[in-house]
Protein backbone atom coordinates (compact mmCIF):
# COMPACT_ATOMS: atom_id res chain seq x y z
CA UNK A 1 0.00 0.00 0.00
CA UNK A 2 1.36 3.45 -0.82
CA UNK A 3 2.12 5.92 1.96
CA UNK A 4 -0.35 8.41 0.52
CA UNK A 5 -3.55 8.18 -1.49
CA UNK A 6 -5.14 11.34 -2.84
CA UNK A 7 -8.73 10.91 -1.53
CA UNK A 8 -10.00 13.96 -3.41
CA UNK A 9 -8.58 12.62 -6.64
CA UNK A 10 -10.47 9.36 -6.14
CA UNK A 11 -13.62 11.33 -5.33
CA UNK A 12 -13.28 13.34 -8.55
CA UNK A 13 -12.61 10.16 -10.49
CA UNK A 14 -15.79 8.59 -9.08
CA UNK A 15 -17.80 11.67 -10.04
CA UNK A 16 -16.46 11.54 -13.60
CA UNK A 17 -17.08 7.80 -13.78
CA UNK A 18 -20.66 8.27 -12.53
CA UNK A 19 -21.32 10.92 -15.17
CA UNK A 20 -19.84 8.78 -17.92
CA UNK A 21 -21.69 5.65 -16.75
CA UNK A 22 -24.95 7.01 -15.28
CA UNK A 23 -26.88 3.74 -15.37
CA UNK A 24 -24.51 1.38 -13.57
CA UNK A 25 -26.49 1.40 -10.31
CA UNK A 26 -29.74 1.04 -12.26
CA UNK A 27 -28.21 -1.93 -14.08
CA UNK A 28 -27.62 -3.59 -10.70
CA UNK A 29 -31.26 -3.04 -9.65
CA UNK A 30 -32.55 -4.47 -12.93
CA UNK A 31 -29.97 -7.27 -13.06
CA UNK A 32 -31.08 -10.79 -13.96
CA UNK A 33 -28.78 -11.95 -11.16
CA UNK A 34 -31.66 -10.93 -8.91
CA UNK A 35 -33.78 -14.06 -9.23
CA UNK A 36 -37.22 -12.41 -9.24
CA UNK A 37 -36.17 -10.06 -12.03
CA UNK A 38 -36.12 -13.03 -14.41
CA UNK A 39 -39.86 -13.51 -13.93
CA UNK A 40 -41.11 -9.94 -13.43
CA UNK A 41 -42.24 -7.38 -15.99
CA UNK A 42 -41.16 -3.81 -15.34
CA UNK A 43 -43.79 -1.21 -14.57
CA UNK A 44 -42.05 2.14 -14.92
CA UNK A 45 -42.75 5.54 -13.46
CA UNK A 46 -44.16 4.20 -10.20
CA UNK A 47 -43.24 6.29 -7.17
CA UNK A 48 -45.11 5.25 -4.05
CA UNK A 49 -48.58 3.98 -4.97
CA UNK A 50 -50.11 3.09 -8.33
CA UNK A 51 -53.57 1.85 -9.27
CA UNK A 52 -53.36 -0.72 -12.06
CA UNK A 53 -56.68 -1.26 -13.91
CA UNK A 54 -57.95 -4.44 -15.51
CA UNK A 55 -60.95 -5.32 -17.68
CA UNK A 56 -63.02 -8.53 -17.62
CA UNK A 57 -65.80 -9.79 -19.90
CA UNK A 58 -68.60 -12.22 -19.14
CA UNK A 59 -69.52 -15.00 -21.56
CA UNK A 60 -70.97 -13.67 -24.82
CA UNK A 61 -71.92 -16.72 -26.94
CA UNK A 62 -75.64 -17.64 -27.10
CA UNK A 63 -78.06 -19.54 -29.32
CA UNK A 64 -79.19 -17.71 -32.47
CA UNK A 65 -82.55 -15.95 -32.66
CA UNK A 66 -83.83 -13.15 -34.87
CA UNK A 67 -84.43 -10.86 -31.89
CA UNK A 68 -81.96 -8.74 -29.96
CA UNK A 69 -81.14 -10.50 -26.67
CA UNK A 70 -78.26 -8.72 -24.94
CA UNK A 71 -75.95 -11.06 -23.07
CA UNK A 72 -72.65 -10.43 -21.36
CA UNK A 73 -71.14 -7.40 -19.73
CA UNK A 74 -67.78 -5.72 -19.22
CA UNK A 75 -66.45 -5.29 -15.68
CA UNK A 76 -63.66 -2.97 -14.63
CA UNK A 77 -61.43 -3.36 -11.62
CA UNK A 78 -58.19 -2.06 -10.18
CA UNK A 79 -55.56 -2.95 -7.64
CA UNK A 80 -53.32 -0.67 -5.62
CA UNK A 81 -49.64 -1.44 -6.11
CA UNK A 82 -46.88 0.03 -3.99
CA UNK A 83 -43.14 0.43 -4.14
CA UNK A 84 -40.64 1.68 -1.58
CA UNK A 85 -37.98 4.36 -1.57
CA UNK A 86 -34.57 2.93 -0.83
CA UNK A 87 -31.16 4.50 -0.72
CA UNK A 88 -27.46 3.76 -0.62
CA UNK A 89 -25.19 5.78 1.67
CA UNK A 90 -22.04 3.76 1.22
CA UNK A 91 -18.78 4.78 2.94
CA UNK A 92 -15.58 3.38 1.52
CA UNK A 93 -12.01 3.86 2.64
CA UNK A 94 -9.70 3.81 -0.41
CA UNK A 95 -6.80 2.71 1.78
CA UNK A 96 -8.70 -0.48 2.60
CA UNK A 97 -9.56 -1.38 -0.99
CA UNK A 98 -6.27 -0.39 -2.60
CA UNK A 99 -4.55 -3.77 -2.17
CA UNK A 100 -7.60 -5.64 -3.50
CA UNK A 101 -7.69 -3.35 -6.54
CA UNK A 102 -3.98 -3.95 -7.25
CA UNK A 103 -4.47 -7.70 -6.86
CA UNK A 104 -7.33 -7.69 -9.35
CA UNK A 105 -5.25 -5.68 -11.82
CA UNK A 106 -2.56 -8.35 -11.51
CA UNK A 107 -4.99 -11.28 -11.88
CA UNK A 108 -6.68 -9.78 -14.94
CA UNK A 109 -3.39 -8.50 -16.39
CA UNK A 110 -4.69 -4.96 -16.67
CA UNK A 111 -3.16 -1.54 -16.26
CA UNK A 112 -4.68 1.12 -13.97
CA UNK A 113 -6.02 3.07 -16.95
CA UNK A 114 -7.85 -0.07 -18.14
CA UNK A 115 -9.58 -0.57 -14.79
CA UNK A 116 -9.32 2.60 -12.70
CA UNK A 117 -9.98 2.34 -8.99
CA UNK A 118 -13.29 4.17 -9.50
CA UNK A 119 -14.52 1.36 -11.75
CA UNK A 120 -13.35 -1.20 -9.22
CA UNK A 121 -15.22 0.56 -6.38
CA UNK A 122 -18.41 0.87 -8.43
CA UNK A 123 -18.13 -2.84 -9.27
CA UNK A 124 -18.08 -3.62 -5.55
CA UNK A 125 -21.14 -1.40 -5.04
CA UNK A 126 -23.05 -3.09 -7.87
CA UNK A 127 -22.30 -6.56 -6.52
CA UNK A 128 -23.54 -5.61 -3.06
CA UNK A 129 -26.74 -3.98 -4.35
CA UNK A 130 -27.51 -7.13 -6.35
CA UNK A 131 -26.78 -9.34 -3.35
CA UNK A 132 -28.96 -7.27 -1.00
CA UNK A 133 -31.89 -6.96 -3.41
CA UNK A 134 -31.78 -10.66 -4.26
CA UNK A 135 -32.50 -11.36 -0.59
CA UNK A 136 -34.85 -8.52 0.36
CA UNK A 137 -36.99 -9.00 -2.76
CA UNK A 138 -38.01 -12.36 -1.26
CA UNK A 139 -37.85 -12.10 2.55
CA UNK A 140 -38.27 -8.35 3.04
CA UNK A 141 -40.96 -6.83 5.25
CA UNK A 142 -41.21 -3.05 5.25
CA UNK A 143 -40.88 -1.27 8.58
CA UNK A 144 -41.50 2.51 8.51
CA UNK A 145 -39.37 2.83 11.65
CA UNK A 146 -36.36 2.17 9.42
CA UNK A 147 -36.60 5.67 7.91
CA UNK A 148 -33.70 7.65 9.36
CA UNK A 149 -32.56 4.73 11.52
CA UNK A 150 -28.85 4.96 12.30
CA UNK A 151 -28.62 1.16 12.44
CA UNK A 152 -30.57 0.20 9.29
CA UNK A 153 -31.75 -3.31 8.48
CA UNK A 154 -31.90 -3.81 4.70
CA UNK A 155 -34.48 -6.61 5.05
CA UNK A 156 -37.01 -4.05 6.35
CA UNK A 157 -36.77 -1.60 3.45
CA UNK A 158 -39.46 -3.15 1.24
CA UNK A 159 -42.06 -5.93 1.10
CA UNK A 160 -40.60 -9.02 -0.53
CA UNK A 161 -42.41 -11.83 -2.30
CA UNK A 162 -43.29 -13.67 0.94
CA UNK A 163 -45.04 -10.61 2.36
CA UNK A 164 -46.70 -9.75 -0.97
CA UNK A 165 -48.22 -13.26 -1.19
CA UNK A 166 -49.25 -13.25 2.49
CA UNK A 167 -51.00 -9.92 2.02
CA UNK A 168 -52.72 -11.17 -1.15
CA UNK A 169 -53.96 -14.34 0.59
CA UNK A 170 -55.53 -12.18 3.32
CA UNK A 171 -57.23 -9.88 0.79
CA UNK A 172 -60.94 -10.75 0.63
CA UNK A 173 -61.76 -8.01 -1.88
CA UNK A 174 -59.22 -9.31 -4.39
CA UNK A 175 -58.77 -12.98 -3.40
CA UNK A 176 -56.09 -15.32 -4.71
CA UNK A 177 -56.83 -18.65 -6.40
CA UNK A 178 -56.30 -21.29 -3.71
CA UNK A 179 -55.37 -24.91 -4.47
CA UNK A 180 -55.95 -27.29 -1.53
CA UNK A 181 -53.09 -29.74 -1.02
CA UNK A 182 -52.48 -32.25 1.76
CA UNK A 183 -49.51 -30.86 3.70
CA UNK A 184 -48.55 -34.36 4.90
CA UNK A 185 -48.00 -35.61 1.33
CA UNK A 186 -44.55 -35.93 -0.18
CA UNK A 187 -43.15 -32.90 -1.97
CA UNK A 188 -43.54 -34.68 -5.32
CA UNK A 189 -47.21 -35.40 -4.64
CA UNK A 190 -47.75 -31.84 -3.40
CA UNK A 191 -46.30 -30.34 -6.57
CA UNK A 192 -48.31 -32.71 -8.76
CA UNK A 193 -51.55 -31.99 -6.88
CA UNK A 194 -50.88 -28.26 -7.09
CA UNK A 195 -50.11 -28.39 -10.79
CA UNK A 196 -53.23 -30.42 -11.56
CA UNK A 197 -55.24 -27.81 -9.66
CA UNK A 198 -54.13 -24.93 -11.85
CA UNK A 199 -56.77 -23.45 -14.18
CA UNK A 200 -56.71 -24.86 -17.69
CA UNK A 201 -57.20 -21.39 -19.16
CA UNK A 202 -54.32 -18.96 -19.38
CA UNK A 203 -50.61 -19.73 -19.44
CA UNK A 204 -48.65 -20.73 -16.36
CA UNK A 205 -45.08 -21.55 -17.33
CA UNK A 206 -43.39 -21.67 -13.94
CA UNK A 207 -44.05 -23.01 -10.44
CA UNK A 208 -42.17 -21.59 -7.45
CA UNK A 209 -41.32 -23.17 -4.12
CA UNK A 210 -38.63 -22.82 -1.47
CA UNK A 211 -35.12 -23.86 -2.44
CA UNK A 212 -35.12 -26.57 0.26
CA UNK A 213 -38.35 -28.06 -1.09
CA UNK A 214 -37.04 -27.84 -4.66
CA UNK A 215 -33.94 -29.83 -3.66
CA UNK A 216 -36.16 -32.40 -1.92
CA UNK A 217 -38.37 -32.57 -5.03
CA UNK A 218 -35.45 -33.26 -7.38
CA UNK A 219 -33.96 -35.81 -4.99
CA UNK A 220 -37.26 -37.63 -4.44
CA UNK A 221 -37.80 -38.04 -8.18
CA UNK A 222 -34.36 -39.64 -8.54
CA UNK A 223 -34.44 -42.18 -5.71
CA UNK A 224 -35.41 -45.42 -7.57
CA UNK A 225 -32.54 -47.90 -7.39
CA UNK A 226 -30.35 -48.55 -10.41
CA UNK A 227 -31.81 -45.55 -12.23
CA UNK A 228 -29.43 -43.73 -14.54
CA UNK A 229 -29.43 -40.02 -13.79
CA UNK A 230 -28.16 -37.45 -16.26
CA UNK A 231 -27.41 -34.61 -13.87
CA UNK A 232 -27.12 -32.17 -16.77
CA UNK A 233 -30.56 -32.99 -18.12
CA UNK A 234 -32.64 -29.79 -18.15
CA UNK A 235 -35.72 -31.91 -17.43
CA UNK A 236 -34.52 -32.13 -13.82
CA UNK A 237 -35.88 -28.61 -13.43
CA UNK A 238 -39.27 -29.48 -14.95
CA UNK A 239 -42.46 -30.90 -13.47
CA UNK A 240 -44.27 -34.02 -14.68
CA UNK A 241 -46.40 -31.85 -16.94
CA UNK A 242 -43.50 -29.90 -18.43
CA UNK A 243 -43.59 -26.65 -16.46
CA UNK A 244 -40.43 -25.10 -15.12
CA UNK A 245 -40.03 -25.47 -11.37
CA UNK A 246 -37.88 -22.94 -9.55
CA UNK A 247 -36.46 -23.12 -6.05
CA UNK A 248 -36.31 -19.65 -4.51
CA UNK A 249 -33.91 -19.08 -1.60
CA UNK A 250 -35.85 -17.63 1.32
CA UNK A 251 -39.31 -18.36 -0.09
CA UNK A 252 -41.75 -19.49 2.61
CA UNK A 253 -41.80 -23.27 2.97
CA UNK A 254 -45.10 -25.13 2.70
CA UNK A 255 -46.59 -22.69 0.19
CA UNK A 256 -46.13 -23.49 -3.50
CA UNK A 257 -47.09 -20.56 -5.73
CA UNK A 258 -47.51 -19.77 -9.41
CA UNK A 259 -49.14 -17.07 -11.53
CA UNK A 260 -50.26 -16.36 -15.04
CA UNK A 261 -47.30 -15.32 -17.17
CA UNK A 262 -47.00 -11.54 -17.15
CA UNK A 263 -48.94 -11.02 -13.90
CA UNK A 264 -45.89 -10.31 -11.72
CA UNK A 265 -44.40 -6.81 -11.85
CA UNK A 266 -41.25 -5.05 -10.74
CA UNK A 267 -42.29 -1.52 -9.80
CA UNK A 268 -39.29 0.65 -10.55
CA UNK A 269 -39.35 4.34 -11.38
CA UNK A 270 -36.81 4.38 -14.18
CA UNK A 271 -38.17 7.58 -15.74
CA UNK A 272 -38.46 10.22 -13.03
CA UNK A 273 -36.18 8.69 -10.42
CA UNK A 274 -33.66 6.32 -11.99
CA UNK A 275 -30.95 5.09 -9.65
CA UNK A 276 -27.81 7.11 -10.27
CA UNK A 277 -24.72 8.09 -8.34
CA UNK A 278 -26.29 11.25 -6.90
CA UNK A 279 -23.32 12.58 -4.99
CA UNK A 280 -19.79 11.78 -3.84
CA UNK A 281 -18.37 13.41 -0.73
CA UNK A 282 -15.17 13.11 1.30
CA UNK A 283 -14.97 13.15 5.07
CA UNK A 284 -11.65 12.42 6.77
CA UNK A 285 -10.30 9.33 4.95
CA UNK A 286 -13.72 8.11 3.81
CA UNK A 287 -15.37 8.56 0.42
CA UNK A 288 -19.18 8.67 0.71
CA UNK A 289 -21.37 7.46 -2.15
CA UNK A 290 -25.04 8.53 -2.36
CA UNK A 291 -27.87 7.07 -4.43
CA UNK A 292 -31.64 6.48 -4.05
CA UNK A 293 -34.49 4.87 -5.96
CA UNK A 294 -38.06 3.47 -5.73
CA UNK A 295 -38.54 -0.31 -6.03
CA UNK A 296 -41.17 -2.91 -5.26
CA UNK A 297 -42.70 -6.18 -6.50
CA UNK A 298 -46.39 -7.09 -6.74
CA UNK A 299 -49.06 -8.86 -8.76
CA UNK A 300 -51.30 -6.90 -11.09
CA UNK A 301 -54.28 -9.18 -10.41
CA UNK A 302 -54.47 -11.23 -7.21
CA UNK A 303 -57.07 -13.51 -8.76
CA UNK A 304 -54.39 -14.73 -11.20
CA UNK A 305 -52.04 -15.70 -8.37
CA UNK A 306 -52.22 -19.41 -7.46
CA UNK A 307 -51.35 -20.45 -3.91
CA UNK A 308 -51.14 -23.84 -2.21
CA UNK A 309 -53.23 -24.13 0.97
CA UNK A 310 -53.51 -26.81 3.62
CA UNK A 311 -56.65 -25.19 5.07
CA UNK A 312 -59.39 -27.83 4.86
CA UNK A 313 -62.08 -25.16 4.92
CA UNK A 314 -60.90 -23.69 1.61
CA UNK A 315 -61.95 -24.83 -1.85
CA UNK A 316 -60.19 -24.74 -5.19
CA UNK A 317 -60.67 -21.31 -6.69
CA UNK A 318 -61.27 -17.82 -5.33
CA UNK A 319 -63.63 -19.00 -2.58
CA UNK A 320 -66.08 -16.38 -3.72
CA UNK A 321 -68.87 -17.44 -6.09
CA UNK A 322 -69.35 -14.08 -7.81
CA UNK A 323 -65.62 -13.63 -8.38
CA UNK A 324 -65.23 -17.22 -9.59
CA UNK A 325 -67.87 -16.51 -12.24
CA UNK A 326 -66.26 -13.20 -13.14
CA UNK A 327 -62.64 -14.32 -13.43
CA UNK A 328 -63.14 -17.99 -14.38
CA UNK A 329 -66.48 -18.19 -16.18
CA UNK A 330 -65.47 -21.28 -18.15
CA UNK A 331 -63.78 -23.14 -15.31
CA UNK A 332 -65.49 -26.05 -13.56
CA UNK A 333 -64.66 -25.76 -9.88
Amino acid sequence: MPDFIDIDQIKNELVRYGRKNPFEIQAAILSKDILLNRYAKTLSKVKGEYNIPYVLMDNVVQAFSDTWTPYGKVSFGKKLLKNFQQKMNFPINPYKVYNSWVEELYEEDKKPNEMPISKYIMGLVQEKIISDLNVVSVIGKYDPAQVGNTTPDYTKTMDGLNEVVTRAVADTENPVFLIPVDSSATIVDRVTKFEKGLPDQGKVSTIFLSLEEFNDYVEARETPANQYIDFKDPQRGNTKFGRTIVGVPGLKKGRIIAWYDGNFFRLYDRKDNPARLDDVQVQDYVVKLFSQWHLGYDFAVNQYLFVETADASKHRGLNNDSQNKLFYPNLFL
